[in-house]
């Protein structure tokens, strides 16, 4: 990514800069109330992701109704609406102010996983607010080395890093993150990973939410070469404004020796740990993002039949 620094980055930074000091004049919940409030006028405003949220609810096997995709919808925008503005106080708020907002729940597993000195792979996605979870999670000393992407503007990108380095956490950029992550698990040390973005050509067809998606396998291929464990992890937000982040068992991975096969296996169940939280409350996933646009060709097919067949015994049931 070019670091040449346009008039357009300079405008888009300095409108952040008036958001940020307006922001800052709210409390948490009076930023939360506002930014459902934008986010149902975005909703009603752009037709463009009105139609494709809906659209990914109706290709999805959730058998919802209309009327349920457009309440699923609304509630959708409202809660992304106030997740971006909240993310302001997020970059000022000191520890025990994030630890006041989100309660974690199940972190003996972490502790467990951390203790056995081989590293352990952190997997979570854009549902509830992965960035107040990892910082209530730094906040209790439980710090990790998650991969992201940078952002197209690079002014914004500092505060981005800001957010996400805050209190101890790292972030590996995508260009050279599997080495990257390669020497934090061999530190013994966490590396976060989000499941659900659509891998162009660069991953692996995998089952999600009834359609095939493709999906990164590079962090399940860590997890089975290096024999790390798999720790799921998601936050959910509650009525009062504050959020719950729960660390699930580690992920069981049946392990045949070869090692694309059991890649691909790994990724399959990472994915379904995905799919049954959104199950619980599709509110609160990112359904803006276009996950099911890259399809199989003859150049880039599924699976083979006997991977499939092997697990499907482990995939989540699709609601009735």
């Amino acid at each position: 990514m070019s670091s040449h620094i346009s008039l357009r980055h300079r405008l888009e930074y300095a409108l952040f800069w008036v958001l940020e000091g307006l922001l800052r004049l709210l409390s948490w919940r009076a930023a939360q109330a506002l930014g459902r409030a934008v986010g149902s006028t975005v909703y009603l405003a752009s037709g463009h992701y009105r139609r494709l949220v809906r659209d990914n609810l109706r290709r999805s096997d959730l058998g919802l109704s209309e009327d349920q995709i457009s309440a699923v919808a609304r509630d959708c925008f409202k809660h992304y609406g106030s997740l971006f503005l909240t993310a302001v106080h997020l970059l000022h708020m000191k520890p025990e102010e994030v630890k006041r907002w989100v309660h974690l729940d199940g972190f003996e597993r972490w502790d467990a996983a951390k203790a056995t000195g081989k590293g352990f792979i952190v997997m979570t996605a854009h549902y509830g607010n992965w960035e107040a979870m990892a910082m209530a999670m730094a906040a209790t000393g439980r710090t990790l080395a998650a991969i992201g992407r940078k952002l197209g503007n690079p002014l914004l990108e500092t505060k981005l890093l800001a957010l996400r380095s805050r209190l101890g956490n790292r972030v590996i950029y995508k260009e050279g993150g599997v080495r990257e992550s390669i020497r934090e698990l061999r530190a013994g040390r966490g590396t976060g990973i989000l499941m659900d973005q659509d891998a162009l050509t660069r991953g692996v067809f995998v089952r999600f939410m009834g359609q095939w998606a493709s999906t990164y396998s590079s962090a399940a291929l860590l997890a089975v070469k290096y024999r790390v464990p798999v720790l799921p992890i998601f936050s959910t937000p509650h009525p009062d404004g504050t959020f719950s982040a729960s660390v699930l068992p580690p992920l069981e991975i049946p392990l045949t020796g070869d090692l694309e096969r059991d890649a691909w296996t790994a990724t399959q169940i990472m994915t379904w740990s995905l799919e049954s939280q959104i199950r619980e409350d599709p509110r609160w996933w990112f359904w803006m993002h276009n996950r099911f646009k890259t399809r199989p060709t003859e150049n880039y097919p599924l699976p083979p039949e006997p991977w499939q067949a092997a697990i499907q015994h482990l995939a989540p049931k699709p609601r009735m």
